[in-house]
């Protein structure tokens, strides 16, 4: 018996098993850590990007008057966000994986920026707190809990399938009848769907399930959590938000 890298006992272990496992959790770690940075840097810009309106009217007014740079911000956001998942050379070759980031992180604060500035600051923080709460309680669980969620995707897609079609049906009665009521039960699941995706995402990431991600696509880890929480944010800013 020898004492092993990092203080650890290092029993004797001819067949390397001990190392190997050592070297996957060790990876396994360092993955996760750049997962969480980035998706801290992300919100980071998207929140200094919402700053922006809540505190100059003049800002706010061109944006409301230029409403161009939404739509153009909302292309780039598809295009980029496309490419990122149905591209796996694009998301693991650097540079092009943070370029491309880059992007996106710029094209979801700017879409993001538009939309809060359509309501008062005190929605925006209500929103954010709950945010803030639900998606560190859906982490804690994910992390938590024995259940595999990763084998839960096939339901997942399907109850998006569901939610897609009520939200089609909720639009129509919406824009016909004003039926708001419609739109608020709509983004009230939504919210709770995206916050399924979150727990599974997670554990995706953390490894250790029947399906996990690999260290290599931490760009596409990074970017589908920080999906799952603005998306949570800006459906529970559908239901509580008040306008200016």
């Amino acid at each position: 018996m020898e004492q092993g890298q990092y203080g650890a006992t290092n029993y004797d272990d001819p067949d390397g098993k001990y190392n190997l496992h050592f070297t996957q959790q060790s990876v396994r770690a360092a993955f996760v850590r750049k997962v969480f940075t980035l998706v801290t840097i992300m919100f980071a810009i998207t929140a200094a990007f919402c700053v922006v309106p809540m505190v100059s009217e003049p800002f706010r007014d061109w944006a409301f008057n230029n409403f161009w740079v939404y739509i153009i911000a909302i292309v780039v956001f598809l295009v980029v966000s496309i490419a990122l998942s149905c591209c796996g050379n694009l998301r693991r070759t650097f540079p092009t994986n943070i370029i491309l980031l880059t992007i996106f992180t710029l094209s979801a604060a700017t879409m993001t920026m538009f939309i809060t500035a359509c309501y008062n600051v005190q929605s925006v923080l209500i929103c954010l707190c709950i945010t803030t709460v639900c998606s560190a309680s859906v982490i804690v669980f994910s992390l938590k809990t024995k259940s595999d969620l990763t084998s839960k995707m096939g339901i997942a897609f399907m109850l998006s399938m569901v939610l897609f079609s009520f939200g089609i049906f909720a639009l129509i009665f919406t824009l016909a009848f004003n039926w708001q009521f419609l739109y608020s039960i709509y983004s009230g699941l939504a919210a709770l769907l995206m916050m399924f995706y979150l727990a599974i995402d997670i554990q995706l990431l953390m490894g250790g399930r029947k399906y996990e991600l690999s260290p290599e696509d931490y760009i596409f880890a990074a970017m589908e959590i920080f999906l799952d929480i603005l998306n949570i944010f800006l459906m529970l800013l559908n239901i509580f938000g008040r306008g200016r």
